[in-house]
């Protein structure tokens, strides 16, 4: 599970890149940059494509992603892989297996490195900064991104990586890579595409449908069976919040 979350995070790692000698200024003055562009983006659609890689295996997966702010992310990954969806609401996360149509819910501890969770797409920056060693990287993947952030937990003990690189645009600071070192022998390659930014969202793709028959899991306990309706999660809607416009003058207006 804990992988599949941090892409919530999210891309594929570009070996040509060049790590820079980034001091505590330069990335101040980067993630000034980084919450305005941040703060334009209110909702957002993508597409991934996700290479696991361990020494049994390599699993090549894909699937769609959707985000809303402020913490709100919707990830689901498509037949022929297992179908599962994950979804991170608040403080709250959720993961459905269809096949044995079953949903678990898992409480995202009240620490920085929750916020991992939303760096791809989030604006907050400074519980990210408490839990994290932050560094910029140049890379040489122009027109589409020329920097990138590092991150290594502070707390390497209690974390479930070693390093997350993000590959961001330009144009917005959004991730269309991510590469995630979990050890020596495993990593976890995302390529993210397709971005539909501020668009009007389908509510159906921001809640996760349960069927009748369906068994909720909280806290490793069983406590509902989903009834002849279905059921919907989370319950309350999602709603996409845009900051109100800045009044125009008046006509006529001194300038």
């Amino acid at each position: 599970m804990t992988w599949a979350f941090a892409l919530a995070a999210v891309a594929v790692f570009a070996a040509n890149d060049t790590p820079s000698a980034a001091t505590d200024a330069s990335v101040d003055a980067f993630f000034v940059d980084f919450t305005k562009k941040r703060d334009a983006i209110h909702s957002l659609e993508a597409r991934f494509a996700q290479k696991n890689v361990s020494v049994e295996e390599t699993v090549d997966s894909g699937g769609s992603i959707v985000y809303v702010k402020p913490q709100h992310i919707v990830l689901r990954y498509e037949r022929p892989d297992a179908g599962t969806t994950y979804l991170i609401h608040g403080r709250r996360a959720y993961e459905y297996e269809p096949d044995i149509k079953q949903l678990q819910i898992y409480k995202l501890e009240e620490n920085p490195q929750t916020q991992i969770f939303f760096l791809g797409f989030d604006d907050n920056t400074q519980a990210l900064r408490e839990g994290y060693d932050v560094s910029i990287f140049e890379t040489n993947d122009k027109p589409i991104g020329s920097r990138g952030i590092s991150l290594r937990p502070k707390n390497a003990e209690s974390s479930h990586f070693r390093e997350v690189k993000l590959y961001l645009r330009d144009s917005d600071y959004l991730p269309y890579r991510i590469h995630i070192q979990n050890d020596d022998e495993s990593e976890v390659e995302t390529s993210i595409t397709d971005f539909a930014i501020n668009g009007k969202l389908d509510p159906d793709k921001t809640r996760i449908h349960l069927p009748e028959g369906a068994k909720i899991i909280d806290n490793d306990e069983v406590v509902e069976t989903v009834g002849q309706n279905g059921k919907i999660v989370p319950e309350e809607n999602v709603v996409v919040v845009e900051p109100l416009a800045e009044p125009k003058p008046a006509e006529g207006a001194a300038h």
